[in-house]
């Protein structure tokens, strides 16, 4: 099997993702795909397949801006750091030795020097979610970015929270179970379902990181 093959094949076997970041707060906020929900989807099947991803080279530039913020009648001088990303990646086939570049941007503001880190973030993650058509229910082209303060509840984001996990998310699942040393029964009833299979979208998050944090706590114990 090919490296074009096995991202076929990671295509069509990942299904969408759920919004469940809150980015911001007040007017400013949105919601976004976490990192951790794009490698949750994707790094069982980079294993089924012996897929590894990289970052090789890329560009970065720095916009810095002062701007007035009044608060309570006081007014103070702000600064707005932004760093803008492209990065290349490479993929690689392990088995056949195939390899081919994908390209990520990323935008990350910070009053810091935290701006870096976001905006490579942000470039992994649109990397993954565009090479592998991992649509969210959500198209920047039909939001004006002054509507993007308070957005709705997408329609698409909340049907599918409320319908069962994938096939993939059932092994992400019940390999953390395994992980974990977890009893079965006492997870199912925290979750509020009678099988894995049953455990909604929307829940999905919740339950990996319950099924982490008992992983360490195993593995902690195992030492």
């Amino acid at each position: 099997m090919s490296l074009y093959e096995k991202m076929f094949n990671i295509m069509t076997e990942s299904d969408g993702l759920k919004k469940d970041l809150s980015v911001g707060s007040g007017n400013n906020s949105y919601r976004a795909v976490g990192e951790k929900e794009v490698l949750n989807m994707l790094k069982p099947l980079f294993k089924k397949y012996k897929l590894v991803v990289f970052p090789i080279d890329g560009d970065i530039s720095e916009q810095n801006s002062t701007f007035e913020a009044t608060y309570k009648g006081d007014t103070t001088t702000k600064t707005r750091n932004v760093t803008q990303l492209k990065v290349n990646f490479k993929i690689v086939d392990i088995e056949t030795g195939e390899t081919e570049t994908l390209v990520g941007f990323g935008n990350g503001a910070d009053s810091q020097d935290k701006g870096s880190g976001k905006a490579f973030t942000y470039a992994y993650k649109t990397m993954l979610n565009k090479s592998f058509m991992l649509f969210s229910g959500e198209d920047a082209d039909n939001t004006h970015s002054s509507d993007m303060g308070n957005p709705p509840i997408d329609k698409d984001d909340k049907e599918l929270g409320k319908k069962p996990i994938s096939p993939v998310k059932v092994v992400i699942i019940k390999d953390l179970m395994k992980k974990a040393a977890t009893n079965e029964a006492s997870f199912l009833k925290w979750a509020g379902v009678k099988k894995v299979e049953e455990i909604l979208t929307e829940k999905f998050v919740d339950c990996t990181m319950q099924l982490e944090k008992a992983v360490k706590a195993h593995e902690k114990v195992a030492k």
